[in-house]
C-alpha cells in the first residue's frame, strides 16, 4: 500500500505533471484498471504512465495560468473580456479550428437542441471561453469539468468577470465520477476517443450515468496532421457505445470535425 502511495506521490510532483495539479481519484483510477491487466509491478507502473501521458498530452502546452489570471484581473470592458477570451480560445488546436465559424458553431447545434437553460461542459479543455460566443442567457447554469486544477480556476475567474453568475468550472475527473444533475445538453468536445484509448468501453459507460437530454459528441474528422480521413472510425466509435440503446443520433457537419446529437430523451439512461 505504501508503495502506491509513493508511486502516486511521484507522478504528482514529476515535473511535466505538477502543474496540472492533477486529482489523485484519476491517478489511482489508473491504476486500478492496470493492475486489472498486469500482476507485475513494474508493468502496471509503466502502462500507468503511459495512460497519464496520454490523458494529459495535450495540457502540456498550456498557457501561463498564473500570467493569465494577471492579465484577466485588469480587464473589465466586455470588448476586453472577449479579446481575452478569443486569444485563450487560440491556444489549443481543438479550440482555435472552431475560431472562425465558432458563433454558427453554436447556432446550429442548438437548433437542433433548442437553446439550453442548464449545459455540462465535459473534459471541458478551454472551450468555457466561448461562452460569450454561445448566444446563451447570463443566466445559464454552465457547470464545466475538468482535471487540470490551474485551468479550473482561471475559468471561475473569467465567469465572475464576464458577468456568468451561475457558471462554474469544477476540478473532477468525469469517467471516475460522472456529472448526474440533470441538464439540457452535454457537451463533449474531441474527447471520446481520447477516453476510448484510457479505458475502453467508457464512453458507453460514461454517456449512460449522465441525466443530460442530449449529448453533443464531437469528433475530429482528420488527424493532426490532415492527412488521414477519420470520420469513420470516430462514427463507429459512436455507434458502437450506444449500441442496444434505445436513443437517437444526428451528425453535424463542420470543416474539422462532426457533431453527433445524442439525443437520450426522457427516457434517460434506457
Amino acid at each position: 500500500m505504501s508503495s502506491q502511495k509513493d508511486f502516486i506521490a511521484t507522478l504528482l510532483s514529476a515535473p511535466k505533471y505538477r502543474a496540472l495539479q492533477l486529482p489523485q481519484e484519476t491517478i489511482e483510477d489508473l491504476i486500478a484498471q492496470e493492475s486489472l491487466r498486469y500482476n507485475e509491478t513494474k508493468k502496471m507502473q509503466e502502462s500507468v504512465r503511459k495512460k497519464l501521458h496520454q490523458l494529459t498530452a495535450l495540457y502540456l502546452g498550456d498557457p501561463d495560468y498564473a500570467q493569465c489570471s494577471r492579465e484577466l484581473s485588469n480587464l473589465t470592458d466586455a470588448l476586453d473580456l472577449q479579446n481575452f477570451a478569443d486569444h485563450m480560445l487560440s491556444a489549443h488546436t481543438s479550440t482555435s479550428e472552431r475560431l472562425p465559424y465558432l458563433q454558427e458553431f453554436y447556432q446550429t447545434i442548438f437548433a437542433m437542441t433548442g437553446k439550453p437553460h442548464h449545459v455540462l461542459d465535459l473534459a471541458c479543455g478551454l472551450n468555457p471561453f466561448a461562452i460569450t460566443r454561445m448566444g446563451l442567457d447570463e443566466e445559464v447554469v454552465y457547470e464545466a469539468f475538468d482535471i487540470h486544477l490551474p485551468r479550473v480556476q482561471l475559468l471561475n475567474q473569467f465567469f465572475a468577470q464576464a458577468g456568468y453568475t451561475r457558471a462554474h468550472a469544477i476540478q473532477q475527473d468525469i469517467l471516475v465520477n460522472p456529472p448526474t444533475r440533470q441538464a439540457d445538453v452535454a457537451f463533449f468536445f474531441k474527447e471520446a476517443h481520447r477516453m476510448e484509448q484510457r479505458r475502453k468501453g467508457s464512453n458507453r459507460i460514461l454517456w449512460k450515468a449522465l441525466q443530460a437530454k442530449t449529448i453533443l459528441v464531437s469528433l475530429p474528422t482528420n488527424d493532426i496532421g490532415k492527412t488521414h480521413d477519420m470520420s469513420g472510425r470516430m462514427e463507429r466509435l459512436v455507434l458502437t457505445s450506444i449500441e442496444g440503446l434505445d436513443w437517437s443520433v444526428e451528425k453535424i457537419f463542420f470543416p474539422d470535425e462532426i457533431v453527433f446529437c445524442i439525443h437520450k430523451g426522457s427516457s434517460g439512461n434506457e
